[in-house]
């Protein structure tokens, strides 16, 4: 009797593998958790990161500003940044993978603590080293005048919510920059907010380029 039990619950449809049992294989979009690039101190980098929430206005300015200020402590530099409507542009140095790693994990931490919208960050922040004078410059460029890419060749005004309007030559890049694609740019001027000054000569020729 118990054989024949035995016998009728193996022919049930319980137990075993069955197609399209366990869980869902998740396919992130986002970046794969592959190797990062070798970062040396002189070698700066272009990152960025996105978030779910919108993050463009005043508040989340601020509080850049303060997770910068914050990183700084872990030896990372931040040369220039730009705030998107759900993504964030950096230009920075390191002198290592370790130091990038801690002062990242910082910056992008008090950024999500302050926003206090539970896991707000979309994905790993992506890194590119930038390794010439053509790379920098172009990467400068794009960080800078980023706003002016989304708004699709509309050009009024010096974005505020980016790093150009603090620099001591902002203006002289504006400027060239304005001559140069034959526009007229509003230029409304904003209390200086001290940004680190590069240590690699890619970083200061690649600024100096824009002028």
């Amino acid at each position: 009797m118990a054989k024949q039990l035995q016998l009728n619950v193996n022919k049930g449809n319980k137990g075993g593998r069955r197609p399209g049992s366990g869980r869902k294989r998740v396919h992130s979009k986002g970046v794969a958790h592959r190797k990062r690039e070798l970062v040396l101190q002189r070698t700066p980098v272009h990152v960025n990161f996105k978030y779910r929430a919108s993050i463009r206005n005043k508040e989340s300015l601020k509080l850049l500003k303060r997770a910068i200020v914050n990183a700084r402590s872990h030896g990372l530099r931040i040369l220039h940044f730009s705030m998107q409507s759900n993504h964030i542009h950096l230009i920075l140095e390191a002198v290592n993978n370790e130091v990038l790693t801690k002062g990242m994990r910082s910056l992008t931490v008090t950024f999500a603590k302050g926003l206090n919208k539970g896991r707000v960050q979309i994905e790993r922040y992506h890194l590119h080293v930038l390794k010439t004078f053509r790379e920098t410059k172009n990467a400068i460029q794009y960080v800078l005048f980023n706003q002016h890419r989304h708004e699709k060749g509309i050009y009024t005004k010096i974005d505020g919510y980016s790093s150009l309007i603090h620099l001591k030559e902002g203006f002289k890049i504006v400027q060239h920059y304005a001559q140069r694609m034959k526009i007229t740019i509003e230029i409304k001027r904003q209390e200086r907010w001290d940004l680190d000054v590069g240590q690699s000569y890619l970083t200061r020729r690649g600024l100096e380029l824009l002028i």
